[in-house]
């Protein structure tokens, strides 16, 4: 049995860091979307073993990738005796605060559970997903989503749509354990929020919701891109995040942020014209560019389920 099946990329519309944690990692309150940028991963059951290739340089083989763990995972507490041979199909960079990594690994664990022909129920696959990674659970939803405590708690909101998203990497990684160090040195005050705090706290703010001519639930994106506390942190290390996101509101983007703790920018635009335009600027800098747009949750989940039937391949 094979089956081939896309892992679409993440962007962080808003990210706040509340402070850390006992466990050692940090409170946060993010809001996250998929967009259609993504990886293909093919499934191929075998005998015995579990093999992960990738052509990409820097994706590593064996327990080093997040999918060659998720696989194990699976495959030792379910006590499975057949293998796989997973084929990663690289289109989302590495390293570039988009969850590349989490949302192959969530779609390793559902592939696997259909190819292996494991029954979990929704539960199991967060914990598992939990286990492997804070952004891993929220693949399990896709659309817009909160996520609060590490990131791991992920709770459906209206989908935001934004039709114009251009994305822009300027080639060079940022580490998490870096940027979250560097905030907890400058003394983050420790608030920490219990879910159901963040969770009001961001209900809070959100817009009234209205609905598109198709019917749609949409929330105006300039409402909702409401800053991300890693920005001024790589701004100043990094001064070429300052020119990539100035060129980006120059070039008329609605709206500009970070992803994650980055070095990925993106900015939503409302014409084609200027998309391209700021594509031009930022290729004048030799940055890495991707036209994409947002996947909302109906979508996310209706491609991947034909994917994973086998009706379907590819992003």
């Amino acid at each position: 049995m094979r089956l081939s099946v896309p892992a679409f990329a993440k962007v962080n519309w808003m990210l706040e860091v509340l402070g850390p944690r006992p466990d050692g990692y940090h409170e946060i309150r993010t809001v996250l979307q998929t967009i259609a940028l993504a990886d293909v991963l093919h499934f191929e059951r075998t005998e015995e073993g579990i093999e992960v290739v990738c052509a990409h340089p820097q994706v590593p083989a064996g327990p080093a990738n997040l999918v060659f763990r998720a696989a194990e995972r699976l495959r030792r507490t379910q006590g499975v005796k057949a293998g796989v041979r997973i084929r990663i199909e690289k289109h989302i960079p590495v390293a570039a605060g988009l969850g590349g990594g989490s949302s192959d690994a969530a779609v390793a664990l559902l592939a696997l559970a259909r190819l292996w022909e494991i029954a979990l129920d929704p539960e199991q696959m967060l914990d598992l997903g939990r286990e492997l990674g804070a952004d891993v659970p929220f693949f399990f939803i896709g659309g817009t989503a909160l996520g609060i405590g590490r990131g791991d708690e992920v709770y459906p909101l209206p989908d935001v749509h934004a039709d114009i998203l251009l994305l822009a990497n300027p080639g060079f990684p940022i580490s998490t354990s870096w940027a979250y160090g560097q905030l907890t040195k400058r003394g983050i005050p420790g608030n920490i929020s219990v879910c159901s705090r963040a969770w009001h706290r961001a209900v809070g703010v959100w817009p009234a919701v209205r609905r598109d001519e198709g019917g749609r639930e949409v929330v105006p994106i300039l409402a909702i891109v409401a800053g991300n506390d890693f920005e001024a942190l790589v701004r100043e290390r990094y001064p070429e995040l300052t020119r990539g996101l100035d060129r980006l509101r120059g070039c008329g983007a609605l709206c500009v942020g970070l992803s994650g703790s980055g070095p990925t920018i993106f900015g939503v635009f409302e014409s084609e014209r200027e998309a391209r335009w700021a594509e031009s600027a930022l290729a004048a800098l030799g940055w890495w560019r991707a036209r994409t747009r947002t996947v909302d949750r109906p979508e996310y989940w209706a491609r991947l389920v034909a994917s994973l039937s086998g009706e379907a391949s590819g992003p």
